[in-house]
């Protein structure tokens, strides 16, 4: 008796999971609404008042727009789908949502790609327009096909989201890499961003990010390296009192849309998702850097952190400290991937690094 009530309690478990997970988006390749309409199902990890909230909630409008209404847009924000980059990742592999942001890391995990280690090397990239003008070229678009190919994974070029700036509680901004002596900063599980802070005389480690503003209140860590505008939208600036932003890398997100779903459209309605996308990459760009200065100014003005930004001679220690940290890792993003990039953006080393 009590076995068959077990299975009986299993299955209605089960049978309930299911439900609820169907109303969630469920199989998202070929899916169509009530009224015939395609259904474009997004999940994202912020809220729905953060810049990528607004600029989601404006891709909607826009596809159904275009469309004439043939595609329909739902979005699930603040991770009510997921709890990590990696998780919404595998949603999209799946083919349980439509489309994810998440950085190139959180990619490389469904199919081994060595070059998107590149958007990790510290100092290659100067500005945000020299990331944009990588994530948008040839190279960019070859290193992505291994996800349509393995993972059923397509790639809409990419959003920086802010320099990963380092936030401390308790301490003034960096002035020297040194001053990181002694520190643990959270970062995310990268070997790339663990080694940034090690080269940086300080100590790595990988709270999980929903902890993260506990892990510093309460002193388990004494700062983050992460996005400039999630200190004001995840509202770490509450417990931070300094904000170094050593512009050595950058944090962002590479639309991820499933292969499934965007193979059962039929061809009018391809040609409209790629010019929309396209059309939508544009303007959430600049809504990122909008949302990057208002961060900048608000960390500032009303939640009273002392923020840091760096001439190019101030960054110059910096750059040095992590000089060995670059030419170690040069050979894991592959054959000439780092030259080819230095081409792209009409650059040397000794651009970067000096003589």
């Amino acid at each position: 008796m009590k076995k068959k009530l077990s299975l009986l309690v299993a299955l209605v478990m089960a049978l309930g999971i299911t439900f609820a997970f169907s109303g969630c988006g469920g199989d998202s390749s070929g899916e169509s609404s009530g009224d015939g309409a395609q259904t474009f199902t997004i999940a994202h990890l912020q809220t729905e008042n953060s810049a990528a909230g607004q600029y989601f909630t404006k891709l909607g409008e826009m596809l159904e727009e275009n469309s004439g209404g043939k595609i329909k847009t739902e979005i699930y924000a603040g991770g009510t789908m997921a709890g990590s980059d990696t998780e919404l990742a595998e949603l999209v592999r799946a083919g349980t949502v439509s489309m994810v942001p998440v950085p190139t890391h959180a990619l490389s995990a469904l199919v081994d790609i060595p070059e998107y280690r590149i958007f990790e090397m510290p100092y290659l990239f100067t500005n945000w327009d020299e990331i944009y003008k990588v994530l948008d070229s040839d190279l960019a678009k070859d290193w992505a096909k291994p996800l349509a190919d393995n993972a059923g994974v397509k790639v809409y070029g990419g959003l920086v989201k802010g320099w990963l700036s380092v936030g401390l509680k308790g301490q003034d901004p960096l002035a020297a890499p040194t001053d990181l002596k002694g520190k643990k900063v959270r970062t995310m599980a990268t070997d790339m961003q663990q080694g940034l802070i090690k080269a940086l005389s300080g100590s790595a480690s990988t709270v999980a990010y929903g902890e993260l503003y506990t892990a510093i209140q309460q002193g388990t860590v004494d700062g983050s390296l992460t996005a400039t505008n999630l200190y004001v939208a995840d509202r770490f600036g509450e417990v931070v009192d300094s904000l170094s932003v050593i512009r050595a890398t950058a944090h962002f997100h590479l639309p991820a849309v499933s292969a499934s779903w965007y193979d059962a459209l039929p061809d009018d309605l391809k040609t409209v998702f790629d010019e929309t996308m396209n059309e939508w990459l544009t303007y959430a760009r600049e809504q990122e850097q909008i949302a990057d200065e208002d961060a900048m100014k608000e960390l500032s003005e009303k939640m009273n952190v002392k923020v840091k930004e760096y001439t190019d001679e101030e960054l110059a220690p910096f750059k040095a400290a992590t000089k060995d940290l670059f030419e170690k890792n040069k050979a894991a993003c592959g054959d000439g991937v780092v030259d080819g990039v230095l081409q792209v953006l009409n650059k040397t080393e000794a651009d970067i690094f000096g003589k």
